[in-house]
């Protein structure tokens, strides 16, 4: 059997290495178009309950993963200068995202995958020969746009606009800080994710874009804003760059999960927005399930049904409370008139898939110490719960 993987992401590293070592006569082949140390972000982060899910499959992946994370289980929530710092059971772990990747490339090689860096596929012709092909290749997938009617896409543009950076510092806790600066709505979400590095995401949405003149600057302009809004959270700090040019997000879903020989998985399925925080998480979830579909054996194209039937119900899950969340960020504004307990509670809650009963043990100590107290008060009152 002859497979190529178009991407070098988490999905398609991950997939390759599961497939050969499933079947080590299969020639397996990725195609990266980026070198071989080129990548674009900073970290990305694996909970505790998703690197258990793949250490069932692949331990030593996760275990060499695992030793070059960093952890934490607090996350401190901002509003208007108050703040709540809530812990979680189990532990987040963070991790370089070109460590990620030169990890799962070293673990490729070990069992015999051979990864193409420097290479893009730009149409059909490069892919003749193949009996299966994966489009692991992202938002931007070269492979959608290869047979664009084999794989229809749903695109809706939102209106916050935000921007990827680092910072050259380990910034402790996590945090979301929700913030007002001159009538405008700023967000910061930071993360650390190796040993003096941070990732940090800003954020603003559409009224403050121009209304503070966003929409007027540079990008450097815009950096510069950024740096004096959340000065005392960065305490001396710079914000680093790596492409963290300022846009609107463009939240897309493929129709179509398969054509024929050729299937879709991560991004370049549906892409995650990073409120959710979990798209390497499902990038290597589907690279989990389209392996096993595969090693049952029989045609590719009964496997790759067999790929949708198993992974879909869990995306469809995952697309709706994606869309929620980001739902709930575009109305920022509206959410952060309130108290900071009524915020966080609004925040934890914004997808659906958590309620109240989900809530004592997702956060428990926010749980006992806020929502009981409240919960017993309405019942005091006669008051629903």
């Amino acid at each position: 059997m002859k497979i190529a993987i178009v991407g070098g992401g988490p999905s398609g590293l991950f997939f390759a290495r599961l497939i050969k070592r499933s079947r080590p006569g299969a020639e397996v082949r990725v195609f990266e178009q980026n070198a071989r140390d080129a990548t674009y972000g900073f970290g990305v982060v694996l909970a505790g309950p998703a690197r258990d899910r793949l250490r069932e499959v692949d331990p030593e992946s996760v275990d060499a993963l695992t030793k070059a994370m960093v952890f934490s289980s607090t996350q401190k929530i901002g509003l208007n200068g108050e703040a709540l710092l809530l812990d979680y059971p189990g532990n987040s772990g963070a991790i370089a995202r070109l460590t990620l990747l030169q990890i799962l490339g070293r673990l490729c090689a070990d069992v015999g995958v051979q990864v193409v860096h420097d290479r893009r596929v730009e149409r059909a012709g490069d892919l003749d020969g193949y009996d299966l092909i994966v489009g692991a290749d992202g938002a931007n997938s070269v492979v959608r746009g290869i047979w664009p009617e084999a794989f229809p896409v749903r695109t809706q543009q939102l209106d916050n606009r935000f921007a990827w950076y680092g910072v050259d510092r380990a910034l402790k806790p996590n945090a979301l800080i929700f913030r007002y600066h001159r009538g405008g709505c700023f967000i910061a979400h930071y993360y650390t994710y190796a040993p003096g590095l941070s990732t940090f995401v800003a954020e603003c949405d559409a009224q403050t874009w121009t209304a503070c003149g966003l929409d007027r600057m540079t990008d450097a302009q815009r950096k510069a804003l950024i740096e004096h809004i959340y000065a005392d959270v960065l305490d001396g700090g710079r914000l680093l760059e790596n492409k963290s040019v300022w846009r609107r997000f463009d939240a897309r879903v493929a129709e179509r999960w398969t054509d024929g020989r050729a299937v879709l998985i991560g991004d370049a399925l549906r892409v995650a927005h990073f409120s959710i925080g979990s798209g390497t998480r499902l990038a290597m979830d589907d690279a989990v399930a389209l392996h096993d579909a595969l090693v049952d054996g029989g045609p590719v194209a009964e496997a790759l049904d067999r790929f949708v039937a198993a992974r879909k119900p869990v995306r469809d899950l995952f697309t709706d409370a994606t869309a929620r969340s980001y739902a709930w960020y575009e109305d920022v504004r509206g959410a952060m008139q309130t108290d900071l307990v009524s915020f966080v509670h609004d925040f934890l809650t914004r997808t659906g898939r958590v309620d109240d009963e989900r809530l004592k043990a997702y956060a428990p100590e926010f749980y006992a110490r806020h929502i009981v107290p409240r919960h017993a008060h309405n019942i005091a009152l006669g008051l629903s719960a």
